[in-house]
């Protein structure tokens, strides 16, 4: 999807002058112009299914019989709620199948996936449908770490708290190998 910048430019505008701000003003008369281009940077995922590009990079697994982790990842996302930055990590575990992904490619799916309005519990799940799909795993588990400014900035404004979520899949959605994909991804 290309977005209409001209059109997000007005929004912003008007947006403002509902707030009894003067876009013209020389302090805000770029403003608009900023908000608009943030707002393609933002949702550059809207539209895009991750799925293909994670299927073209990637590999036969061949000798790839154990879980792969990917530890620690920082992402940022949009709270669709608000429209305000969540940030923090994320980690996976998955179980090769036929194919294994390159390191880089994971990072774009989070990129990609997290670069929409989003809300934390569904992006786990969307990375981990995703891998499981493009990748034929045989299992695998996300996790998410972080903290959303809706919590920080507006109603209880408690700042430095966090939201876990965890998404898991295949054999790792059962017990005991749900417990060796959470030790792995550092979740005890």
């Amino acid at each position: 999807m290309t977005p209409d910048i001209e059109r997000a430019r007005r929004a912003v505008a008007e947006y403002l002058h509902a707030y009894g701000l003067d876009p013209a003003d020389p302090t805000l008369e770029r403003t608009p112009d900023r908000v608009a281009r943030l707002g393609g940077e933002l949702f550059a995922g809207v539209g895009v299914d991750p799925v293909p590009a994670l299927e073209a990079s990637s590999v036969a697994g061949v000798g790839a019989r154990g879980p792969v982790a990917f530890r620690d990842v920082p992402f940022r996302s949009t709270c669709e709620h608000h429209l305000l930055k969540f940030a923090g990590t994320m980690s996976l575990v998955y179980l090769p199948g036929a194919k294994v992904a390159g390191l880089g490619a994971i990072v774009s799916l989070i990129e990609t996936v997290a670069a929409r309005p989003q809300v934390q519990e569904r992006l786990t799940d969307e990375i981990a449908f995703a891998l499981e799909n493009a990748l034929g795993a045989r299992g695998v588990l996300v996790s998410a770490s972080a903290e959303h400014d809706c919590v920080a900035m507006r109603g209880p404004r408690i700042r430095g708290a966090t939201v876990a979520t965890l998404a898991a899949r295949g054999t790792y959605a059962h017990e005991p190998a749900a417990a060796e994909a959470r030790a792995l991804v550092g979740l005890g």
